[in-house]
């Protein structure tokens, strides 16, 4: 389900709110049993806000673009008269009375909630109950687990997660999904969970760039266009994906300009898996052929150091926004969330500060150094999904993380164990558009076809699950 489309479907009366709604609940029937995308949803609370949708929609009443598009919201994101409970037994049956932001401005554009989506404890590393859609004996990915999986699956055309260090990036290269992270502080935060408030960031997952950045620009109270240059959106549609892309010269391909992009892997490309590293070489030589200029540019000084910045600041602020709470819980918590929070709460404030600092001075130094730039290729995770006992490696997300850039991945391709895996696309903060317009540009040559169930695996994978 490609979520731009459908809206436009519903929009044109080519199908009614109530046909939407009803095939997302089956195929949620077909395959919750054992993926467990969501850890709430009201099948008849949806159908009765699909016609009630339907009947604004007949009266001539339109919300707006996204009227009547079920959607997975986290569970960390609150949901006025429907539980959020944040992946944690000390939350069990909490029931906010008001929406977060992000969620007010989606349902005020028209779309519907369909279901809280699984999340890691308290969004952090622990493993929620979600299955990889391609593979129930793998991870999905996390903490926003429950989104990429629902968006994987088709059961919903999209989703809603948060990403305070590769939790939105990772999933959705896991689960072979369209992941965006925009810019620190493009999206409003109030109303989720609060982990770290320096590195706590709010994104979306869809089956395309155009769909993810729809989403995005929903929750930032724009216009869904504003964040999809027409003249991109136009190519990618345009744009056969078995044509010969080759430039004509002068850094062009077909009369458009061709992205800059630079090629970064990072120090940490000896820990990436062999697939990975065959995949993004083979998306940086299709790339190359089709035209963009690729460099291969050093990073800001610092900036491949910087791990550890990222989690002295990640820990000490978790300290301050959970510590007291843990304390009051005893045993209730995951021990390695725990003693996360007891790692923090033992830096000292001078460490903290320092930390601080030199962040800022990574986005100072980051932000012109990637001004040139229309994106930076870089792996999105180490690899494949590994086993379901964790969520993953977030290492090549933490940089980007750090600095807000804006970040997304795109599913390019199949190897090894017939997992998907993407390539990751940074730009400079505060270059939204700019990104999504290269992302546009990649999605048009280099996209992996097909879902889990085109594949053939997600029947596959039901009845291997129930033997």
């Amino acid at each position: 389900m490609e979520l731009v489309a459908l809206a436009r479907e519903i929009a044109a009366g080519e199908v009614t709110c109530a046909e939407v709604m009803e095939r997302c609940l089956a195929q949620a029937r077909e395959v919750e049993g054992w993926l467990r995308a969501f850890v709430w949803l009201d099948a008849e609370r949806a159908r009765r806000l699909a016609a009630e949708y339907d009947r604004r929609r007949e009266a001539g009443e339109r919300l707006g673009p996204l009227h009547g598009v079920p959607l997975g919201i986290k569970d960390i994101i609150d949901t006025a008269g429907i539980p959020t409970e944040h992946g944690s037994p000390v939350f069990a049956g909490r029931v906010p009375e008001r929406s977060a932001e992000v969620v007010r401005r989606l349902e005020a554009v028209g779309a519907i909630v369909l279901g809280k989506a699984v999340t890691a404890e308290m969004a952090y590393f622990s493993p929620g109950p979600t299955r990889n859609p391609w593979d129930p004996e793998r991870t999905p990915g996390g903490s926003s687990m429950g989104s990429a999986a629902a968006v994987a699956a088709e059961i919903v055309p999209g989703a809603v997660g948060t990403q305070t260090n590769g939790s939105v990036i990772r999933p959705a290269a896991f689960c072979g999904v369209v992941g965006f992270k925009p810019t620190r502080g493009r999206l409003p935060r109030e109303g989720v969970l609060e982990f770290s408030q320096t590195l706590d960031q709010v994104g979306s997952f869809a089956t395309s760039v155009r769909g993810a950045a729809w989403l995005a620009a929903a929750m930032a109270g724009d216009a869904p266009e504003a964040w999809v240059p027409a003249a991109s959106a136009e190519a990618s549609r345009q744009t056969s994906v078995g044509a010969d892309r080759r430039s004509t010269g002068g850094g062009r391909d077909n009369g458009r300009r061709a992205p800059r992009f630079a090629v970064v892997p990072t120090a940490e490309w000896e820990k990436a898996e062999p697939a990975m590293q065959r995949q993004l070489e083979a998306d940086v030589a299709a790339l190359e052929a089709a035209g963009p200029t690729l460099e291969r540019p050093v990073l800001p000084a610092g900036l491949d150091e910087a791990v550890p910045v990222h989690r002295t600041i990640m820990a000490a602020e978790a300290a301050a926004a959970l510590g007291e709470l843990v304390a009051a819980h005893p045993g209730r918590f995951s021990e390695v969330l725990q003693a996360f929070v007891e790692e923090g709460a033992r830096l000292s404030a001078a460490a903290y500060q320092a930390a601080l600092r030199e962040r800022q001075r990574l986005v100072e130094a980051f932000t012109a150094w990637a001004a040139p730039y229309d994106a930076i290729l870089t792996p999105p995770a180490t690899g494949e999904a590994p086993g379901p006992e964790t969520t993953g490696d977030p290492r090549f997300c933490t940089r980007w993380t750090l600095v807000g850039a804006p970040a997304i991945v795109l599913p390019t391709g199949l190897r090894a164990a017939r997992l998907p895996l993407g390539l990751q696309m940074v730009g400079a903060p505060g270059a939204d558009a700019r990104l999504l317009s290269a992302a546009t540009w990649v999605e048009a040559r280099r996209r992996l076809e097909g879902s889990p169930r085109r594949h053939g695996d997600t029947k596959r994978n039901e009845e291997r699950n129930r033997r």
